[in-house]
Protein backbone atom coordinates (compact mmCIF):
# COMPACT_ATOMS: atom_id res chain seq x y z
CA UNK A 1 0.00 0.00 0.00
CA UNK A 2 2.89 2.35 0.73
CA UNK A 3 4.09 2.26 -2.88
CA UNK A 4 0.67 3.28 -4.18
CA UNK A 5 0.33 5.98 -1.52
CA UNK A 6 3.74 7.44 -2.30
CA UNK A 7 2.98 7.39 -6.04
CA UNK A 8 -0.25 9.24 -5.29
CA UNK A 9 1.73 11.92 -3.46
CA UNK A 10 4.02 12.47 -6.46
CA UNK A 11 1.08 12.57 -8.90
CA UNK A 12 -0.71 15.00 -6.58
CA UNK A 13 2.26 17.35 -6.90
CA UNK A 14 2.03 17.17 -10.69
CA UNK A 15 -1.70 17.89 -10.56
CA UNK A 16 -1.06 20.87 -8.28
CA UNK A 17 1.41 22.28 -10.80
CA UNK A 18 -0.98 21.79 -13.72
CA UNK A 19 -4.00 23.22 -11.91
CA UNK A 20 -5.61 26.25 -13.60
CA UNK A 21 -4.79 28.62 -10.73
CA UNK A 22 -1.10 27.61 -10.55
CA UNK A 23 0.23 26.97 -14.05
CA UNK A 24 -0.83 30.30 -15.63
CA UNK A 25 1.04 32.38 -13.03
CA UNK A 26 4.24 30.30 -12.99
CA UNK A 27 5.88 32.60 -15.60
CA UNK A 28 5.10 35.60 -13.37
CA UNK A 29 6.57 33.84 -10.32
CA UNK A 30 9.72 32.89 -12.21
CA UNK A 31 10.08 36.42 -13.53
CA UNK A 32 9.58 37.80 -10.02
CA UNK A 33 12.20 35.65 -8.29
CA UNK A 34 14.76 35.93 -11.09
CA UNK A 35 14.24 39.53 -12.11
CA UNK A 36 14.03 38.45 -15.78
CA UNK A 37 10.77 39.32 -17.51
CA UNK A 38 9.08 36.99 -19.97
CA UNK A 39 9.51 39.41 -22.89
CA UNK A 40 13.17 39.93 -21.98
CA UNK A 41 13.82 36.17 -21.87
CA UNK A 42 12.25 35.65 -25.27
CA UNK A 43 14.02 38.69 -26.72
CA UNK A 44 17.44 37.44 -25.58
CA UNK A 45 16.86 34.12 -27.36
CA UNK A 46 18.41 30.81 -26.38
CA UNK A 47 16.92 28.13 -24.20
CA UNK A 48 18.95 28.03 -20.99
CA UNK A 49 19.29 30.97 -18.61
CA UNK A 50 21.44 30.18 -15.56
CA UNK A 51 20.01 33.00 -13.46
CA UNK A 52 16.41 31.94 -14.04
CA UNK A 53 17.16 28.27 -13.36
CA UNK A 54 19.04 28.89 -10.10
CA UNK A 55 16.30 31.20 -8.87
CA UNK A 56 13.73 28.51 -9.62
CA UNK A 57 15.94 25.93 -7.89
CA UNK A 58 16.18 27.89 -4.61
CA UNK A 59 12.46 28.61 -4.78
CA UNK A 60 11.72 24.87 -5.06
CA UNK A 61 14.13 24.05 -2.20
CA UNK A 62 12.30 26.57 -0.02
CA UNK A 63 8.81 25.13 -0.42
CA UNK A 64 10.10 21.52 -0.41
CA UNK A 65 11.61 21.95 3.06
CA UNK A 66 8.38 23.37 4.44
CA UNK A 67 6.17 20.69 2.86
CA UNK A 68 8.47 17.93 4.12
CA UNK A 69 8.33 19.32 7.66
CA UNK A 70 4.54 19.52 7.38
CA UNK A 71 4.50 15.86 6.38
CA UNK A 72 6.65 14.90 9.36
CA UNK A 73 4.40 16.90 11.66
CA UNK A 74 1.24 15.35 10.22
CA UNK A 75 2.63 11.86 10.76
CA UNK A 76 3.70 12.72 14.30
CA UNK A 77 0.21 13.94 15.16
CA UNK A 78 -1.21 10.86 13.49
CA UNK A 79 0.72 8.62 15.86
CA UNK A 80 -1.10 10.17 18.83
CA UNK A 81 -4.45 9.56 17.10
CA UNK A 82 -3.72 5.98 16.02
CA UNK A 83 -6.41 4.53 18.31
CA UNK A 84 -9.04 6.54 16.42
CA UNK A 85 -7.59 5.77 12.99
CA UNK A 86 -10.74 4.13 11.61
CA UNK A 87 -13.01 7.03 12.54
CA UNK A 88 -10.48 9.62 11.35
CA UNK A 89 -10.08 7.80 8.03
CA UNK A 90 -13.82 7.95 7.42
CA UNK A 91 -14.09 11.68 8.22
CA UNK A 92 -10.87 12.36 6.34
CA UNK A 93 -12.19 10.45 3.36
CA UNK A 94 -15.19 12.77 3.29
CA UNK A 95 -12.80 15.72 3.41
CA UNK A 96 -10.81 14.34 0.45
CA UNK A 97 -14.06 13.86 -1.50
CA UNK A 98 -14.93 17.48 -0.72
CA UNK A 99 -11.54 18.60 -2.05
CA UNK A 100 -12.07 16.50 -5.18
CA UNK A 101 -15.46 18.08 -5.83
CA UNK A 102 -13.89 21.51 -5.37
CA UNK A 103 -11.04 20.74 -7.76
CA UNK A 104 -13.49 19.45 -10.39
CA UNK A 105 -15.57 22.61 -10.10
CA UNK A 106 -18.69 20.80 -8.87
CA UNK A 107 -19.54 23.50 -6.34
CA UNK A 108 -19.92 26.02 -9.14
CA UNK A 109 -22.99 24.15 -10.39
CA UNK A 110 -26.26 25.83 -9.40
CA UNK A 111 -27.95 22.50 -8.69
CA UNK A 112 -25.16 20.98 -6.58
CA UNK A 113 -27.31 20.40 -3.48
CA UNK A 114 -30.00 18.63 -5.52
CA UNK A 115 -27.31 16.48 -7.13
CA UNK A 116 -25.88 15.62 -3.70
CA UNK A 117 -29.33 14.54 -2.51
CA UNK A 118 -29.66 12.48 -5.69
CA UNK A 119 -26.39 10.69 -4.97
CA UNK A 120 -27.60 9.88 -1.45
CA UNK A 121 -30.88 8.53 -2.87
CA UNK A 122 -28.89 6.39 -5.31
CA UNK A 123 -26.77 4.98 -2.47
CA UNK A 124 -29.95 4.15 -0.55
CA UNK A 125 -31.35 2.32 -3.58
CA UNK A 126 -28.09 0.37 -3.97
CA UNK A 127 -28.34 -0.65 -0.31
CA UNK A 128 -32.00 -1.64 -0.47
CA UNK A 129 -31.40 -3.78 -3.56
CA UNK A 130 -28.36 -5.43 -1.99
CA UNK A 131 -25.65 -3.93 -4.19
CA UNK A 132 -23.78 -2.45 -1.20
CA UNK A 133 -23.73 -3.51 2.43
CA UNK A 134 -25.27 -1.54 5.27
CA UNK A 135 -21.80 -0.68 6.57
CA UNK A 136 -20.70 0.70 3.20
CA UNK A 137 -23.94 2.66 2.89
CA UNK A 138 -23.49 4.23 6.33
CA UNK A 139 -19.84 5.07 5.69
CA UNK A 140 -20.57 6.71 2.34
CA UNK A 141 -23.54 8.58 3.84
CA UNK A 142 -21.25 9.87 6.57
CA UNK A 143 -18.78 11.07 3.94
CA UNK A 144 -21.57 12.92 2.11
CA UNK A 145 -22.58 14.48 5.43
CA UNK A 146 -19.03 15.84 5.80
CA UNK A 147 -19.21 17.26 2.27
CA UNK A 148 -22.60 18.85 2.99
CA UNK A 149 -21.42 20.40 6.27
CA UNK A 150 -18.31 21.94 4.68
CA UNK A 151 -20.38 23.22 1.77
CA UNK A 152 -23.01 24.83 4.02
CA UNK A 153 -20.26 26.51 6.06
CA UNK A 154 -18.97 28.06 2.84
CA UNK A 155 -15.52 26.44 2.88
CA UNK A 156 -15.73 26.03 -0.89
CA UNK A 157 -16.07 29.80 -1.33
CA UNK A 158 -12.78 30.37 0.49
CA UNK A 159 -11.03 27.71 -1.59
CA UNK A 160 -12.12 29.33 -4.85
CA UNK A 161 -10.24 32.53 -4.04
CA UNK A 162 -7.18 32.63 -6.25
CA UNK A 163 -3.90 34.29 -5.47
CA UNK A 164 -2.70 37.03 -7.81
CA UNK A 165 0.84 38.14 -8.33
CA UNK A 166 2.72 40.91 -10.09
CA UNK A 167 6.18 40.95 -11.59
CA UNK A 168 8.28 43.19 -9.35
CA UNK A 169 11.92 44.02 -8.78
CA UNK A 170 14.72 41.48 -8.84
CA UNK A 171 15.35 39.38 -5.73
CA UNK A 172 18.42 37.38 -4.74
CA UNK A 173 18.78 33.60 -4.60
CA UNK A 174 18.29 33.81 -0.82
CA UNK A 175 15.18 35.85 -1.53
CA UNK A 176 13.96 33.16 -3.94
CA UNK A 177 14.44 30.58 -1.19
CA UNK A 178 12.51 32.68 1.32
CA UNK A 179 9.72 33.30 -1.17
CA UNK A 180 9.56 29.53 -1.68
CA UNK A 181 8.96 29.02 2.04
CA UNK A 182 6.26 31.68 2.01
CA UNK A 183 4.75 30.00 -1.06
CA UNK A 184 4.40 26.76 0.90
CA UNK A 185 2.36 28.49 3.60
CA UNK A 186 0.52 31.05 1.53
CA UNK A 187 -0.57 29.46 -1.74
CA UNK A 188 -3.18 27.22 -0.11
CA UNK A 189 -6.15 28.65 -2.05
CA UNK A 190 -4.62 27.01 -5.14
CA UNK A 191 -3.00 23.82 -3.88
CA UNK A 192 -4.84 23.52 -0.56
CA UNK A 193 -7.31 20.78 -1.59
CA UNK A 194 -4.58 18.53 -3.01
CA UNK A 195 -2.08 19.34 -0.26
CA UNK A 196 -4.71 18.77 2.43
CA UNK A 197 -5.50 15.34 1.03
CA UNK A 198 -1.83 14.33 0.97
CA UNK A 199 -1.27 15.69 4.49
CA UNK A 200 -4.15 13.55 5.68
CA UNK A 201 -2.58 10.47 4.08
CA UNK A 202 0.73 11.43 5.70
CA UNK A 203 -0.97 11.51 9.10
CA UNK A 204 -2.00 7.87 8.55
CA UNK A 205 1.58 6.65 8.08
CA UNK A 206 3.23 4.51 10.73
CA UNK A 207 6.36 6.63 11.17
CA UNK A 208 7.36 10.27 10.97
CA UNK A 209 9.90 9.32 8.30
CA UNK A 210 7.18 7.93 6.03
CA UNK A 211 5.02 11.05 6.47
CA UNK A 212 7.95 13.34 5.67
CA UNK A 213 8.92 11.24 2.64
CA UNK A 214 5.37 11.42 1.31
CA UNK A 215 5.40 15.23 1.34
CA UNK A 216 8.90 15.21 -0.13
CA UNK A 217 7.52 13.26 -3.09
CA UNK A 218 4.67 15.75 -3.33
CA UNK A 219 7.30 18.50 -3.49
CA UNK A 220 9.13 16.60 -6.23
CA UNK A 221 5.92 16.35 -8.25
CA UNK A 222 5.36 20.09 -7.87
CA UNK A 223 9.01 21.13 -8.07
CA UNK A 224 10.39 19.12 -10.98
CA UNK A 225 8.14 20.73 -13.61
CA UNK A 226 8.87 24.09 -11.96
CA UNK A 227 12.59 23.48 -12.49
CA UNK A 228 11.95 22.44 -16.09
CA UNK A 229 9.99 25.68 -16.52
CA UNK A 230 12.96 27.62 -15.19
CA UNK A 231 15.39 25.69 -17.37
CA UNK A 232 13.36 26.24 -20.54
CA UNK A 233 11.65 29.48 -19.59
CA UNK A 234 11.05 30.97 -23.02
CA UNK A 235 9.67 27.66 -24.32
CA UNK A 236 7.56 27.22 -21.18
CA UNK A 237 5.76 30.51 -21.78
CA UNK A 238 4.55 29.23 -25.15
CA UNK A 239 3.57 25.90 -23.55
CA UNK A 240 1.34 27.65 -21.00
CA UNK A 241 -0.46 29.51 -23.79
CA UNK A 242 -1.13 26.27 -25.69
CA UNK A 243 -1.97 24.14 -22.63
CA UNK A 244 -4.57 26.56 -21.30
CA UNK A 245 -7.31 24.93 -23.41
CA UNK A 246 -6.86 21.70 -21.41
CA UNK A 247 -7.34 23.28 -17.96
CA UNK A 248 -10.90 21.97 -17.76
CA UNK A 249 -9.73 18.41 -18.40
CA UNK A 250 -7.03 18.74 -15.72
CA UNK A 251 -9.62 19.93 -13.21
CA UNK A 252 -11.99 17.07 -14.03
CA UNK A 253 -9.33 14.32 -13.90
CA UNK A 254 -7.77 15.70 -10.73
CA UNK A 255 -11.14 15.99 -9.05
CA UNK A 256 -12.15 12.44 -10.00
CA UNK A 257 -8.86 11.08 -8.67
CA UNK A 258 -9.33 12.83 -5.33
CA UNK A 259 -12.96 11.69 -5.09
CA UNK A 260 -11.91 8.10 -5.83
CA UNK A 261 -9.19 8.31 -3.20
CA UNK A 262 -11.69 9.65 -0.67
CA UNK A 263 -14.16 6.83 -1.36
CA UNK A 264 -11.41 4.23 -0.93
CA UNK A 265 -10.47 5.81 2.40
CA UNK A 266 -14.08 5.82 3.61
CA UNK A 267 -14.54 2.17 2.63
CA UNK A 268 -11.09 1.16 3.92
CA UNK A 269 -10.17 -0.15 0.46
CA UNK A 270 -6.76 1.44 -0.08
CA UNK A 271 -5.16 -1.97 0.42
CA UNK A 272 -7.42 -3.37 -2.33
CA UNK A 273 -6.28 -0.58 -4.64
CA UNK A 274 -2.66 -1.41 -3.89
CA UNK A 275 -3.26 -5.07 -4.73
CA UNK A 276 -4.21 -4.08 -8.29
CA UNK A 277 -0.65 -2.95 -8.86
CA UNK A 278 0.86 -6.15 -7.45
CA UNK A 279 -1.47 -8.62 -9.12
CA UNK A 280 -2.67 -10.02 -5.79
Amino acid sequence: MLEVTFLSAFLAGLLAFLSPCVLPIIPAYISYISGVGAEEAQREGGIFNKKIFLSAFFFVVGFSIVFTLLGAGASLVGQFLRSYQTEIAKVGGGLVIFFGLHFAGAFLRSGFLRELIGVEALLLAFHLFGFISRESFMNLTGALAVVLALYLFGIHEYLYRQLKTEVKAEVSYIGAFLIGTVFAFGWTPCIGPILGSILFLASQQETVKEGAFMLLLFSFGLGIPFLIAGLLFSLFINFVKRFSKFFGVVELIGGLLLISLGILLVLDKLSWFASLGTGI
